[in-house]
């Protein structure tokens, strides 16, 4: 039996970090050796080539250096030719000779020394170029083998390995999404405005969960300035007591505010569970965990007790944990009761250790939201981080750099992840309930669900859909149309902007005592869509555990192959 995990910060401490390293550093190990690496050969070439790049850069400074003499020296005789055609009258005869003399033995130099002291050190830099390249090449060569077994899912099956109650999809399923939305009533109407980035689903002991990241469409302003220089005289008394005409100048400018199309996007984790299915409570991060000398803590505090102490609200009681309520901040909660059985001590305790953290983890970073029985959590760190997963990242020419690549990669993902999840796996209610049986997907046949779709045509890129006048990013949605069980046509719709030009003229009183016009220009940001096509095909075979990488990827091939397909990601053949 799996052992529940109630304090995910030691935990994290003292085994997952320790059992994700050893488990990376096993993975690319076993990579390496299916790879067949010539790791001595390859650190060989590696040698060879960082000896030759600090050559090669020694070559381009000295080229740069004797580039720049050049310059200079064709500078000083272009002045001394001046200097003796059109300065005799300015300068007596013995100037003129130092001066023609130090012309002539530039010119001179430039053609004895720096010329031909140039062209070999470009040769030598070229040459040296040329072995950098070819020495690059026979080091990526060398790493070809081990380059081509880097797939989609290395990560997600070695953090299944790490923490075995965590469970992730091939790719996010219909069966899924229906699971979430019959059994824990999520309503995902909020997607219908947004498109998927990318998104991860699985199971934290059962209970569904989706990674995703989203971008939507809001209308933001933008200011434009426009300006218009206006010109007129007075007439006014000098010093002298006489009158004279004075010139006069302003700048007047004005501005115009319109709508402006903005993209924001956000990475959140979206996880499902039937305990305390009445609850509905947010929170927002605070950074007052273990600042209980502050005065923002004080009067937190304060506030809290003075809202516990109303009578009138039949929702909200103090828990004995004063810290705890200060820093987590819940008072909005609709339900006491189910709140505490919810967060119990233990909970607590966990909860507040994970807020001080800082230095293993993100401390205080997070929102939580709990409506019924969906928990929504926005973490900070969660924002910058690229989860697509691409394996285009673990490649390198270099074995000791490749390895180590690997695990830092993998670590920071795995890092970033698990500390999404900690604020839930802090709740040991969330751990004790587990469904059932999975009514959705176990024993139905797999497909894929719109989310996946539109992370898919996200990766391909908006550039193959997207309205050629449309000068925005694009919100892209997709629409599904079977062929067979696992085989489908995706029309992707591309909603974006163009921009029309617009003037507008704007009154502003001028210096001169006039009225003027001032005109602003403008853009009006008018809809578009674009429109493209996916083929896709699943890939639902069942996996061998025992595979080895290269059988893994001689399916793959073969999937491509059968399909006429281009790009295999995350068990979804595809191609635009």
């Amino acid at each position: 039996m799996l052992k529940d995990i109630y304090d995910p910060l030691s935990e994290y401490i003292n085994v997952f970090r320790d059992r994700f390293k050893e488990v990376a550093e096993n993975t690319f190990a076993e990579l390496a050796t299916e790879a067949q690496v010539d790791i001595e050969a390859n650190q060989n070439t590696c040698r060879q080539l960082y000896a030759q790049q600090e050559l090669y850069a020694s070559a381009q400074t000295s080229v740069r250096c004797w580039s720049a003499l050049r310059t200079l020296l064709w500078i000083a005789v272009a002045v001394g030719l001046f200097v003796l055609f059109f300065g005799q009258e300015k300068f007596d005869s013995n100037t003129l000779l130092w001066v023609g003399i130090g012309t002539a033995l530039s010119f001179f130099f430039l053609l004895a020394v720096v010329y031909p002291r140039l062209k070999k050190l470009k040769n030598e830099r070229d040459d040296l170029g040329n072995e950098v390249d070819k020495l690059q090449n026979e080091a990526w060569e060398q790493m070809s083998p081990l380059n081509r077994l880097y797939d989609w899912d290395v990560l997600t099956r070695m953090m299944t390995q790490t923490v075995p109650k965590l469970e992730f999809d091939p790719y996010f399923t219909t069966q899924r999404l229906a699971d979430l939305k019959m059994t824990y009533g999520w309503d995902d109407s909020f997607n219908s405005e947004r498109s998927v980035i990318y998104s991860h689903s699985g199971l934290i002991n059962g209970n569904p969960f989706i990674i995703c990241r989203t971008r939507r469409m809001e209308m933001g302003s933008k200011t434009y300035v426009g300006s218009k220089t206006i010109h007129w005289t007075t007439r006014e008394r000098g010093a002298d007591g006489k009158y004279e005409t004075v010139s006069h100048s302003e700048t007047l400018t004005a501005s115009v505010t319109a709508p402006y199309p903005e993209y924001p996007e956000k990475t959140r984790l979206i996880y499902g569970n039937t305990a305390a299915p009445n609850l509905i409570f947010y929170r927002k991060q605070s950074g007052l965990a273990g600042k209980e000398g502050t005065l923002s803590y004080k009067w937190k505090r304060r506030s809290l007790i003075k809202q516990a102490r109303d009578l009138s609200n039949q929702d909200f009681a103090m828990m004995s944990n004063e810290e705890f309520e200060v820093a987590f901040n819940t008072s909005n909660r609709n339900n006491n009761q189910q709140y505490a059985l919810l967060f119990t001590p233990l909970a607590q305790e966990s909860m507040m250790n994970l807020l001080k953290d800082r230095e293993v983890g993100y401390g205080d970073d997070f929102d939580f939201e709990k409506h019924l029985m969906i928990n929504t959590i926005v973490s900070n760190h969660m924002q910058e981080l690229n989860l697509d997963l691409n394996p285009q990242q673990y490649r390198h020419f270099d074995y000791a750099k490749a390895k180590n690549d690997f695990y830092t990669i993998n670590a920071q993902y795995f890092r970033a992840i698990y500390f999404s999840l900690a604020p839930l796996l802090c709740v040991p209610m969330y751990q004790q309930i587990r469904p059932l049986h999975d009514i959705y997907g176990r024993d139905m046949l797999r497909r894929s669900s719109f989310w996946e779709h539109e992370a898919l045509a996200n990766f391909w890129g908006e550039e193959h859909f997207k309205h050629a006048s449309c000068v925005t990013p694009c919100i892209l949605k997709t629409e599904e149309r079977r062929s067979n069980n696992d085989e489908a046509t995706l029309t992707v719709r591309a909603y974006g902007y163009r921009a029309e030009q617009r003037v507008a003229y704007i009154k502003k009183w001028g210096g001169d005592g006039r009225l003027h016009s001032v005109p602003v220009y403008w853009d009006e940001y008018l809809p578009v869509t674009g429109r493209g096509t996916i083929y896709m095909k699943e890939d639902n075979e069942k996996e061998d555990p025992a595979a080895s990488q290269t059988q893994r990827l001689s399916h793959i091939h073969q999937v491509l192959h059968q399909s006429r397909l281009d790009l295999y990601r995350r068990h979804i053949a595809s191609r635009v």
